[in-house]
């Protein structure tokens, strides 16, 4: 598709008309509002809390980074919260890291005393853990008393505990079978909440990290689901319909905004409700490096590019108008201009993260100036005339 092809289905009036638009939603005071609406909404968002335990070497971090799909917990990228456990940083998430205990009844008991000082002192601070990922290493093919107790007095306090057998690509069948059956035996974990990791994905694994994804997200506080599926890389399809199903929400304000028919000029009073669905959108997909990857310019773009999709889609769902000018806006169009913007913006933060995830090129920028316009004006469309 070449540039500005969105535009050839107006005429060259309608085209200047959608020119001045773009203007008035790039002035300053508009084009800073979806950056700061975008910070704002991440410092408010409820954050899942995970705490990664186990003993040393038992390949914390690797499963971290393999259920998030992305490189969090990077050599010295942690920041200690406390003696002996670290939480990676990351703005979707807390992800506390613990050292890991070493063999012997000292260092174990150690250990034990640290990790439910740190889950109690959450508790009473009213930030509590909201699940443990226990890793036991599966070459090593023993469990230990410490292992038993901290899996039964997490799920005294009522933590959820996945146990996830680590490096099983390095273990036999039979040294995995004997651990589960261990840990069936002699704790509450029931085998729905056990898996296994390795990262070699030519070793086949029957609960996988996909698996401990999906354990992870349904048993999050609902507030705290949406950070942990930003944070990670994968579930798509689902981040997709969750998006869309949020955007009714924001049609809906749109409607009531519109419930006064207001003049077409004044069209920006649903900025600011744009920019935040826009920001939730970004949030959904971690978008939250976009302004780095793209420059300074990001915020232009996208609020130049929700101008000119705000203009083009009056000009098309108001009848007759023909004229910005003098037009006016009801809450169906308002509605409707305000869910089709937010589809066009999620199909380009999906199709931005399966690049990522395929190794392929999506150009955003491309997709700003080239086809958003005619897929919101397309989405507003159909929903205007009840099809979603």
């Amino acid at each position: 598709m070449t540039e500005n092809s969105s535009d050839t289905e107006f005429s060259d009036e309608e085209r200047e008309q959608i020119g001045d638009f773009e203007n008035l939603y790039s002035k300053d005071e508009f084009a800073g509002k979806f950056w700061a609406e975008f910070k704002e909404f991440v410092t408010g968002l409820s954050k899942a809390s995970i705490l990664v335990l186990g003993g040393s070497g038992a390949g914390k971090s690797t499963l971290v980074n393999l259920v998030f799909n992305s490189e969090i917990a990077q050599s010295g990228n942690g920041r200690p919260v406390t003696k002996g456990i670290d939480e990676y940083e990351n703005d979707l998430v807390h992800i506390y890291d613990s050292e890991g205990y070493e063999f012997g009844q000292e260092n174990q008991e150690h250990y034990e005393g640290l990790i439910m000082d740190f889950v109690n002192g959450h508790e009473r601070a009213g930030d509590p853990v909201d699940v443990c990922w226990y890793c036991i290493s599966a070459p090593g093919a023993r469990v230990v008393e410490t292992d038993i107790s901290m899996i039964s007095r997490l799920n005294a306090l009522g933590k959820p505990v996945a146990v996830v057998l680590t490096q099983v690509d390095q273990a036999t069948e039979e040294q995995c079978a004997g651990l589960k059956s261990e840990i069936l035996s002699r704790t509450s974990v029931r085998s729905d909440s056990l898996f296994e990791a390795t990262t070699d994905s030519e070793v086949p694994v029957v609960r996988g990290v996909a698996d401990l994804y999906d354990w992870t997200r349904d048993r999050l506080p609902e507030s705290r689901r949406a950070s942990f599926m930003g944070a990670a890389r994968r579930d798509m399809d689902r981040k997709s319909a969750d998006v869309d199903a949020f955007l009714l929400k924001y049609a809906a304000t749109a409607f009531g905004i519109g419930a006064t028919p207001i003049p077409v000029p004044s069209a920006a009073a649903l900025v600011p409700l744009q920019m935040k669905m826009l920001s939730e959108i970004a949030v959904r997909w971690n978008v939250l490096s976009m302004e780095q990857t793209m420059g300074s310019l990001l915020t232009q773009m996208v609020t130049t590019t929700v101008g000119r999709t705000v203009a083009a889609s009056l000009l098309k769902l108001i009848p007759g108008a023909g004229q910005l000018v003098g037009g006016i806006i009801n809450g169906s169009v308002a509605g409707a201009i305000t869910y089709g913007v937010g589809k066009a913006f999620n199909y380009g933060c999906y199709q931005l993260q399966k690049s990522q995830l395929d190794g392929t090129k999506f150009d955003f920028d491309a997709f700003l100036k080239n086809e958003f316009v005619q897929m919101a004006l397309k989405m507003a469309t159909s929903f205007k005339s009840g099809k979603k």
